[in-house]
């Protein structure tokens, strides 16, 4: 019986697909942006040996899917800095009619180091001035910057940039969808949308780290995974309040006594599941074939949150997570450079576990499911691609064949309802 359920499993994909082209069962948008300097990790270029000279420029991949017609994709480049280096997810509007996305100038990995950017370009805040803010070509490689991104304009503008004094890692929509937050090493900042302007509320100083974030949905507490030091000291899960527009540190996530885990070095991308019970830290995100990496799982209904559940070897290396609508199913991605892995798990009990891994490609990551759970979308930067899978009933994926194409060196990713004025 169970061999038959997967010999028809094509067949009901084939069935759901009525239109020769991906769809979506609601009007969505995905944005995507692309960091150039992938080029030094998988180096694309003609030039043999690699000569550590940047060619590429950053870029961004509209998307905009439907029940109906065909996806309208348009990628723009050289018109914001984006950066690898972080969590690959990143701010819409919640009327889907602005993208956000933050730069920053730290630069932790060693096959960075060598690059050699263009000369006649400006490369850090120290060298915009404020002409330089108002043209389009524009992307300094090494700037503290958010850059807001116009996803209903068919031209895509930069609409806005604000240049920060830290180095913001990432950024997110409160869950009240009027404000956003930024976290920085020293500072978490919070922001409001007037007109597509950027318009500062709180800058709040908090004890210094390398890491990211999470909202959670109740939208009084951020998570994130942080590290005085990337290199010489574990990333591990703290935990803040949101006071009006202030964000203050509250205390470390331990693990529990006698659980079998640990935090690592290099690690500590992180999400908190929809309902707010959970949240799922990568234990390891870099180095590939280093050994297998955990997923740290807190329960964030306690008093004092700690980390009170593991999933054991998952993969060498874990990227970020997307939750589906029905609570059962998640999926990790296992960063690797030349074929991905997508590892499927089962969070519908107190002891989650994976069910299945599948294939994907290069170092894919960013990845998110459709409003309705019918779809998954993973991109890649090795490959310029955002794979699409199809979700038959509670936890079976099936790689779609069609994807969509993007520009190279994806770097983050999110989904929005599509802007309809």
């Amino acid at each position: 019986m169970r061999k038959l359920v997967f010999l028809l499993l094509p067949l009901f994909v084939l069935s759901q697909e009525k239109q020769p082209f991906i769809t979506t069962k609601s009007p969505i948008t995905l944005f995507s942006t692309q960091d150039g300097e992938t080029e030094a990790i998988w180096s694309f270029s003609n030039t043999n040996p690699y000569d550590n000279i940047l060619r590429a420029e950053d870029s961004f991949t509209v998307i905009h899917l439907g029940p109906n017609n065909p996806p309208v994709v348009k990628t723009v480049y050289g018109t914001i800095a984006s950066t690898i280096l972080g969590t690959p997810s990143m701010a819409m509007s919640k009327d889907g009619r602005y993208g956000l996305v933050t730069n920053h100038s730290w630069r932790g990995e060693g096959f960075f180091e060598q690059l050699t950017y263009p000369q006649e370009m400006p490369l850090s805040n120290s060298d915009l001035t404020p002409d330089d803010l108002k043209k389009q070509k524009l992307s300094p490689q090494l700037s503290d910057m958010i850059s807001v991104v116009d996803l209903y304009n068919s031209n895509h503008p930069v609409v806005d940039r604000y240049l920060v004094d830290d180095k913001p890692i990432h950024i997110l929509s409160h869950p009240d969808g009027i404000r956003y937050f930024v976290m920085g090493h020293n500072n978490f900042f919070s922001f409001k949308l007037i007109d597509g302007k950027l318009v500062l509320l709180q800058k709040s100083k908090i004890p210094f780290g390398q890491g990211c974030f999470w909202i959670h949905p109740n939208g009084e507490y951020i998570l994130a995974s942080r590290s005085k030091d990337w290199y010489k000291y574990p990333t591990i899960a703290q935990w803040f309040k949101i006071s009006g527009d202030k964000v203050k540190y509250l205390h470390d996530l331990e693990i529990e006594n006698g659980l079998n885990t640990e935090y690592k070095l290099e690690g500590g991308i992180l999400r908190i599941t929809p309902d707010g019970k959970r949240a799922f830290i990568c234990q390891r995100t870099v180095y590939s074939g280093l050994n297998f990496a955990d997923i740290l799982i807190a329960d964030l209904t306690l008093k004092t949150p700690k980390i009170t559940g593991v999933i054991k070897q998952v993969g060498d290396g874990l990227e970020s997570f997307a939750f589906h609508p029905n609570g059962k199913m998640a999926v990790a991605t296992c960063l690797e450079k030349t074929k991905n892995s997508l590892a499927v798990l089962d969070i519908s009990d107190k002891t989650p576990k994976v069910l299945y891994y599948l294939d994907a490609a290069g170092g894919s990551q960013g990845v998110e499911f459709t409003p309705e759970g019918d779809k998954l979308f993973l991109g890649s930067p090795a490959h310029g691609r955002i794979e699409v899978y199809d979700v038959v009933g509670d936890f079976e994926l099936v790689k779609n064949q069609k994807f969509l194409k993007i520009g190279y060196g994806h770097n983050s990713l999110t989904i929005g309802k599509k802007y309809q004025p």
